[in-house]
């Protein structure tokens, strides 16, 4: 086994693919937004935002970057597209729902933040996949911040939903 090196061409395109798979649904929010935020943000902490944002960058460009490396075969292709599909059918069930901001951070099955596991594990499959030790680590820093993240702003979300007395259909306000 051995690791593969970054460079600056070309691109690997397995992981281009992914990082842009992973990464497009979130554009729906601009368009989609959500519905029933909390009123109070939540704050999960300055290191584990700044963990989580030096995570994001660097999985995408180490993972972009990265040449194909030692692990080849379809069983890696499998396992990332089942992550990638389960992501975006809770995206689906994001818009289905009407939006929901609860949806964002809703539980699914073992996974208390499946929204926010999915990615970060479909990014270590990749890395892996790929070959790159770099992207594995920048893949620990973003799972570290990521998902700290997102169980603070889960936490705070389900009390907010508590208090409202519902979880995935907010009332129509009007607006789209």
């Amino acid at each position: 086994m051995s690791w593969t090196a970054v460079s600056l061409s070309p691109p690997s395109w397995t992981g281009l693919v992914v990082v842009l798979t992973v990464l497009a649904p979130n554009v729906l929010l601009l368009g989609f937004p959500p519905r029933g935020a909390p009123t109070t943000p939540p704050r999960p902490g300055v290191m584990w935002v700044g963990a989580e944002r030096v995570g994001q960058v660097a999985c995408v460009g180490l993972l972009v970057a990265s040449r194909p490396g030692w692990a080849s075969g379809a069983g890696w292709a499998w396992a990332v597209g089942a992550c990638v599909t389960a992501y975006l059918a809770l995206w689906i069930r994001y818009l289905a729902r009407g939006r929901a901001f609860a949806l964002l951070y809703a539980p699914l099955g073992p996974l208390p933040v499946p929204m926010a596991v999915l990615p970060v594990v479909a990014f270590g499959l990749t890395a892996l996949w790929v070959g790159s030790a770099w992207a594995c680590l920048a893949v620990v820093v973003l799972a570290a911040g990521h998902l700290r993240t997102a169980v603070v702003v889960a936490r705070v979300t389900r009390m907010h939903v508590r208090a409202r007395g519902r979880w995935s259909r907010p009332r129509p306000t009007g607006r789209t």
